[in-house]
């Protein structure tokens, strides 16, 4: 089964992000219906963002989740860090036989290499920050807002 932990939870920082420039109140229902889940998911996931500096979350009816810094100062890698912990990219095997070559070595050398990647995707992560995510989405929404106004274009002359 795939691991959603990060793409989920960078999915509510970055809603938190957009929703405090726009002067919106984040709370957990209303990320839970951004994300098509349950409350509840939200709030285990906000947890460990809590814990870790990068959302604060006041109760109350005039609370909400809002991020703990502004959104230059908050790294990918921080909220992957926070919701993942020590869980590997994939887990390793050394609980196979141990025969010749193979089964003598490959549980280091997949260790080795979930190791690398693990640290790849880590770097990579800690080179963009939630403004960076934020800014990416907004082009990325004037792109496809041109292809579909494009699309519109084409079938109205096709007509």
């Amino acid at each position: 089964m795939i691991d959603t932990r990060f793409s989920t939870a960078m999915q509510i920082v970055v809603s938190v992000a957009v929703n405090d420039e726009a002067g919106v109140r984040s709370t957990s229902q209303s990320l839970a219906v951004g994300l098509d889940t349950n409350a509840s998911f939200v709030r285990k996931l906000l947890a460990p963002l809590t814990e870790n500096g990068i959302l604060v979350s006041v109760p109350g009816g005039k609370g909400g989740i809002r991020l703990a810094r502004a959104s230059k100062e908050i790294l990918l890698s921080e909220i992957y860090a926070a919701v993942t912990g020590s869980k590997k990219l994939w887990a390793t095997r050394h609980e196979i036989p141990h025969a010749g070559l193979v089964g003598e070595n490959i549980g280091d050398l997949s260790e080795y290499l979930c190791d690398r990647a693990e640290q790849a995707v880590v770097d990579m992560l800690g080179s963009v920050t939630v403004e960076d995510s934020v800014a990416e989405l907004r082009r990325l929404d004037v792109e496809r807002q041109k292809l579909v106004a494009d699309e519109t274009e084409r079938r109205a002359a096709a007509e």
